[in-house]
């Protein structure tokens, strides 16, 4: 693991982080045994934004070898996820002139869940996995895909090898790179002269004015405002012409970025998000001053909710063995004492034990021998999701805490 000292889109040196979450175990380095739970590692986990071009960033880096090539997330598992790429797919049908003969590659497209509903409408596709276990799950199900990480090498090689593609997607990944650089020349080497760079990240204001900082971990390197992926986009001679805002992961965005000498005109929707983050200034100093104060009041009002619901004489369960989630509870440690076990969806995660906190990860059906009387949703992105599916559990009189934007039982 290699300190990180200069700003990855500008090269500008680095400040003191103005977040700082000590030693922190890998968030999706789930734990098979008590054994390993000895044995477990802990990486600095700290947070700095570029003076210059306000891009917040972690200040050390966790190896990609080490993070992804055996991985345990899938996006299957999420009801929410199969909905929205779903919805993506028609949409970039529809606003892209996709057609049968288009080839659509996604970057870090894991078992191949939003590629298929590209699959459903006609389109080409391939994808490009790092976690070999992950890949071959997604080649199984019938999505050709390649077992590499996305760089100018990878990108030249399925340029001769599949010709240039109609649209690159790049979901929930971008933030992962570190070499962001590397990545954009990749781009330009495979993506056709009309086509579209799709990348959707979680959005650096969301994060700061709801208070997310459980969406810090090591695999999340940058934090991306329009600003700052504008700045790295005309480094390579892309531009962004058009956002959209979404709600998925606690709120993130959508870009569509296209050659420069692309004849697509500009949204109205950048010049409009150009201007709030003018006035808002996320990556100043007073504006990460009250980010980190605001984290530190939450945790008390968060940890006095756990308290007072442990006080009632029955026991407390998680629900969502998330990366995220692990962040929360190895940030609020005395939560994770009162928890049980955390309930999760799927099968890769179940008879393992969270990083950090190393509670048991229960498949969902355990919760009938559970005597519980509060959920804590670690996963709270998906609350909705959740409360709908343990409604057996809320209809039985048992109650739902939901950690972020602001603890609230329900």
């Amino acid at each position: 693991m290699s300190a990180h000292t200069h700003c990855r889109v500008c090269k500008n040196v680095l400040p003191e982080p103005f977040f700082d979450l000590g030693m922190m175990p890998l968030a999706n380095a789930f734990l098979s045994s008590k054994t390993e739970c000895q044995n477990e590692k802990s990486f600095p986990l700290a947070v700095s934004a570029c003076e210059s071009c306000g891009l917040a960033q972690l200040n050390y880096v966790v190896p990609a070898e080490q993070l992804y090539r055996n991985y345990i997330y899938v996006s299957s598992t999420s009801e929410a996820v199969r909905v929205h790429v779903q919805a993506l797919a028609n949409m970039l049908m529809e606003r892209c002139g996709l057609g049968a003969n288009d080839l659509v590659l996604e970057v870090a497209s894991n078992d191949g869940t939003a590629l298929r509903e590209f699959q459903k409408l006609g389109m080409r596709v391939l994808g490009v996995e790092p976690a070999r276990n992950i890949a071959a799950v997604a080649n199984e199900n019938g999505v050709n895909t390649v077992a590499e990480f996305f760089n100018t090498k990878t990108a030249q090689d399925l340029a001769e090898s599949h010709g240039r593609v109609s649209a690159i997607l790049a979901r929930h990944v971008f933030a992962h790179v570190d070499d962001v650089h590397d990545f954009l020349n990749g781009i330009h080497e495979v993506l056709a002269k009309e086509g579209v760079f799709v990348i959707e990240v979680p959005y650096w204001g969301d994060l700061v004015d709801n208070v997310e900082f459980d969406t810090i971990y090591h695999e999340h390197l940058s934090y991306f405002s329009l600003g700052s992926l504008s700045e790295l986009c005309d480094r390579h001679d892309l531009r962004i012409v058009d956002i959209e805002r979404i709600g998925l992961h606690g709120g993130s965005v959508l870009v569509f970025v296209k050659h420069r000498e692309s004849t697509t005109t500009v949204s109205g929707r950048v010049h409009a998000l150009n201007e709030v983050e003018s006035k808002k200034s996320y990556s100043s100093l007073e504006s990460l001053a009250r980010f980190t104060k605001a984290v530190m009041e939450w945790r008390v009002q968060f940890e006095d909710i756990v308290k007072e619901a442990s006080q009632e004489g029955t026991a407390l369960i998680g629900y969502g063995a998330a990366a995220k989630g692990n962040t929360l509870l190895n940030f609020c440690p005395d939560v994770a004492r009162e928890l049980t076990g955390v309930l999760d969806r799927s099968p890769h995660k179940h008879g393992h034990f969270t990083p950090g906190s190393h509670l048991p990860v229960l498949p969902v059906e355990m919760l009938r021998q559970q005597d519980v009387s509060h959920m804590v949703i670690l996963a709270w992105n998906f609350r909705e999701e959740i409360m709908r599916q343990m409604q057996s559990f809320s209809d039985n009189g048992g109650r739902f805490i939901i950690p972020l934007p602001e603890p609230n039982i329900f």
